[in-house]
């Protein structure tokens, strides 16, 4: 399926916490109250609420980018001249991204029933920073050959 190992790795990493994410998220699906916050602003409020239906909606997405990507990849593996760096770390951000998602779906259950109702702003920034400068590092790498 994956002829370079680092890639078979990193997707391997990816699939993990995808799955990890899932399982987070169905977890506190139960004490999940019946409306959600649908995010949280930058200031750490909660914004729009929605049912707790849309709990699902980004790891839906997340899982079904990691998969499409895994069966791309698998469908059409990348040359054997073709750096692995770029593709390693695309699916590093996907681990990224994915335990951000399972930690503010976990927020967004606190922040439904009450039990917070702010998040502080340097939290927020201290789960988004790896994931930005994982993504600044990705684009520098697979725009400079």
């Amino acid at each position: 399926m994956f002829r370079d190992p680092f890639v078979a790795g990193a997707y391997a990493l990816a699939v993990f916490a995808t799955v990890l994410m899932l399982r987070h998220v169905a977890r506190g699906w139960s004490n999940a109250p019946a409306r959600v916050p649908l995010h949280i602003g930058a200031d750490g409020r909660p914004g729009l609420l929605a049912p707790r239906l849309w709990l699902w909606l980004a790891p839906g997405i997340v899982a079904a980018v990691v998969v499409v990507l895994g069966c791309a990849i698998a469908l059409a593996p990348p040359r054997d001249d073709a750096r692995p760096l770029p593709l390693v770390l695309v699916f590093v951000v996907l681990a990224e991204v994915a335990g951000l998602i399972g930690w503010i779906s976990g927020l967004q259950v606190e922040l439904g029933r009450g039990m917070t109702f702010r998040i502080a702003p340097i939290r927020l920034w201290r789960a988004v920073a790896p994931i930005v400068l994982t993504l600044a590092v990705t684009i520098y790498v697979a725009a400079n050959p």
